[in-house]
């Protein structure tokens, strides 16, 4: 991750306690002690990283015993008053359970069919493809020159890993009703 953040800020990655060793628990991430860090760029943007993750044992021959994976996600973009541009997030305990994103109110006009409170669903995100993001849409300008092969080696690596990224399992096929149970045209009333 620091490979990743490497590429538009000089920031700590702060880990919560027992966070590269405690197995069977869920940590926190942030960057900067959860402190927007300023990236460069036309927009004088910020950017918080905060991330949910579990250390878990690994079954595979030939892999390292453990590795680590998201629970959660929340990544935003703000203007230089820390207002959100855009929020990525996914926080599968809460009432909303898939990746969305959010756009911030600065973004957007009164009385528009988009609004700050909109969920807008997304496929989960890689912090590499939310930094990828800020470089080449939002004009964060990066610090290193092997930005793209940094991103792409980066997310290549978090892609072999992750374990969502598998076929969800095909979809079980209703039986067809019988005549007795048939289903009711849209609006057909029903005597009892």
């Amino acid at each position: 991750m620091q490979d990743t953040l490497s590429c538009v800020a000089k920031a700590k990655i702060t880990l919560s306690e027992g966070g590269y060793t405690t197995v069977g628990r869920v940590h926190g991430l942030t960057l900067n002690r959860n402190e927007a860090v300023k990236p460069k760029g036309a927009h004088h943007l910020l950017l918080r990283v905060q991330m949910q993750y579990e250390i878990v044992p690994v079954d595979e021959p030939g892999r390292d015993p453990w590795r680590v994976t998201t629970r959660a996600y929340n990544h935003e973009v703000q203007n230089s008053s820390g207002e959100g541009v855009v929020s990525y997030h996914w926080h599968p305990q809460s009432r909303v359970k898939d990746p969305h994103v959010h756009l911030g109110h600065t973004q957007l006009a009164k009385d528009v069919v988009l609004h700050n409170k909109l969920h807008i669903p997304t496929a989960r995100l890689s912090l590499e493809g939310v930094i990828r993001h800020c470089i080449e849409e939002l004009q964060v300008k990066p610090l290193r020159d092997d930005w793209d092969p940094v991103l792409a080696t980066r997310k290549a690596d978090f892609e072999a890993f992750r374990k969502w990224n598998q076929s969800p399992p095909a979809p079980t096929v209703a039986p067809k009703p019988d005549a007795k149970n048939k289903p009711r045209r849209p609006g057909k009333r029903r005597s009892l």
